[in-house]
């Protein structure tokens, strides 16, 4: 098992900020945020494939927009 920390590659900072950490586990894959001291939330990367994917549909099922 590893962890890897998922960092703000797009910020100014000298280090950049981190996000949230993956955790790949054999063929399972999470991310994990921390919360609060000793706190976390973790998900599966399935999950959050499935939902930027679901995103992704409705955005594409969207009426191009007219100007007033």
């Amino acid at each position: 098992m590893i962890k890897q920390p998922i960092r703000n590659l797009h910020t100014s900072r000298t280090t950049p900020p981190r996000f949230c950490d993956v955790i790949v586990d054999g063929e399972k894959v999470y991310l994990e945020q921390k919360i609060s001291k000793d706190k976390y939330v973790t998900i599966p990367w399935e999950d959050v494939v499935h939902q930027v994917k679901a995103a992704i549909a409705v955005d594409n099922k969207k009426l191009p927009q007219t100007a007033p």
